[in-house]
């Protein structure tokens, strides 16, 4: 059109070049909206921001880099960019994933005084929130809001909330959560309310951790042990074991009961000193004065508190209680408290705790096995360990390598050939030697020796028969704990 006006002898104005720009730049059609603008200069009408912009929105499906061209171009002509300008370039550079440049060209504006259009602002944000800077992306969302009379939309703040909450950033995850459940009246999904409660029970927010199970309450999820888990953390990182001990009836109450490693928190908080360990009895005496119910999870852990203080006396006597608060004793209780059997080498304890899941008819489980085994081993005399490992196979549970180690340990250390028989059927489990173990077994072949019935001592070299030989010979072999 600008030719056949200038061969009629017509001088395109301002107003043809802006409608051609316009229109090249609405196709896309990058080479066009570069000849006009050029014909524009060459004719001698003076370009203004608008056609800048035309000409930024023309190479919108190209690579950012050759945004450069235009802004040197902008630049020589001494032309000031204005809201569009930024917004076009902010959305340019987002759109290459370049928050870098993105940013820049936001805080230029920012220094101009110019609020960039709520888009690019919400592409921003979404830029670093998807990037994982929740920091950065509130702070532009606040700052965006403060400035302009406009609000980002719902999807906006969500992201805030999402990436503060996968990188346990408090501060936002508060901030947001406000936002976007108290304000705009949202329920985030289960995604979202899972890392907010991971979030809580790191940084210890429990009133945030409630909100979130609550949200899910609310968009119909149920409600599982590890969503509790996250409660009883954050209760217990705030000092408050009196909740988190009432949160474990809660959970049973709901049809999930607490596992071990729900209660660690508590555990960890209990174990801290005797003192501490005190303090949380009278916790418990002050539940059950309020007509509460003390959940029998509560009471293991005081067990486990015990256990690992190394009070096995204080141990027993919570065990004993436990008809005080209408609790049976499960397998955990009696586990736990074979552990602190082994510490002490207190084998005949072991062996009441043995009756007692007998007549309250409580079946061990492979751990039972386990602690029962290693209990024997602590003694001189160890026969029943073997019994134990029979009853173990019986039960229809496979020993654990960690066993096996223990027994063949103890045997070497007691001159004792059964050593053989552990090895060979350890192999036949299809457990690899562990390093340590073969290097032990090694040791006491070549430097003790084995002493025969009638005392005399085998060669140094001793060369074990079938499968132990193969099997302590065997390369590529790792180490105790990857094998268990």
């Amino acid at each position: 059109m600008a030719a056949h006006m200038k061969l009629q002898n017509i001088a395109p104005d301002w107003e043809v070049y802006n409608a051609l720009m316009n229109t090249a730049a609405a196709c896309s059609s990058y080479r066009e909206a570069w000849a006009i603008f050029e014909d524009m200069v060459l004719v001698g009408v003076k370009p203004d921001i608008s056609m800048i912009n035309h000409l930024i929105y023309a190479h919108r499906q190209r690579s950012s880099l050759y945004l450069w061209l235009i802004i040197d171009r902008m630049n020589q002509l001494e032309i000031t960019p204005n809201v569009v300008t930024f917004t076009l370039l902010i959305n340019h550079f987002i759109a290459d994933k370049n928050l870098e440049l993105a940013l820049r060209y936001f805080h230029d504006a920012r220094a101009r005084g110019l609020v960039p259009q709520i888009k690019a602002m919400h592409n921003l944000v979404m830029l670093a929130a998807n990037l994982n800077h929740p920091r950065l992306a509130i702070d532009l969302a606040n700052w965006f809001e403060e400035k302009s009379a406009q609000h980002l939309d719902h999807s906006t703040w969500l992201a805030c909330l999402s990436a503060s909450a996968m990188e346990c950033y408090a501060e936002g995850v508060l901030h947001c959560w406000k936002v976007v459940v108290e304000d705009q009246n949202l329920t985030p999904d289960q995604g979202v309310c899972v890392s907010v409660l991971n979030t809580a029970a790191r940084h210890g927010l429990p009133d945030l951790a409630t909100e979130a199970l609550r949200m899910l309450k609310a968009a119909g999820e149920t409600w599982e042990e590890y969503h509790f888990a996250a409660v009883i953390e954050a209760f217990c990182r705030n000092s408050q074991i009196k909740e988190a001990m009432i949160t474990l009836d809660i959970m049973r109450t709901h049809g999930t009961p607490a596992t071990l490693e729900t209660t660690i928190p508590i555990l960890n908080a209990m174990s801290i000193s005797i003192d501490v360990f005190d303090r949380s009895w009278g916790i418990i005496e002050e539940i059950q004065k309020e007509g509460k119910r003390i959940d029998l999870a509560a009471l293991n852990v005081l067990i486990q508190a015990s256990i690992r203080l190394g009070d096995l006396q204080r141990a027993v006597g919570t065990y004993k209680s436990f008809g005080e608060y209408q609790a049976t004793p499960d397998i955990f209780t009696f586990n736990a408290l074979l552990d602190g059997c082994i510490s002490t080498n207190h084998r005949q304890l072991g062996d009441v705790l043995l009756n007692d899941m007998k007549a309250a008819k409580v079946q061990p489980n492979e751990d039972t096995y386990e602690k029962m085994i290693l209990l024997c081993l602590t003694q001189n005399t160890y026969e029943d360990a073997f019994f134990y490992l029979e009853e173990m196979k019986v039960s229809g549970y496979k020993p654990y390598v960690r066993i096996y180690a223990a027994l063949i340990r103890k045997c070497i250390v007691n001159d004792d050939p059964r050593y053989q028989i552990a090895v060979e059927e350890m192999a036949e489990q299809g457990y690899e030697m562990p390093i340590s173990l073969a290097r032990d077994i090694r040791q006491y072949a070549n430097n003790n020796g084995q002493k025969g019935q009638g005392g005399s001592e085998v060669q140094e070299n001793v060369r074990l028969d079938g499968a132990s030989q193969r099997f302590i010979e065997t390369g590529g072999l790792q180490e105790e704990s990857k094998a268990s």
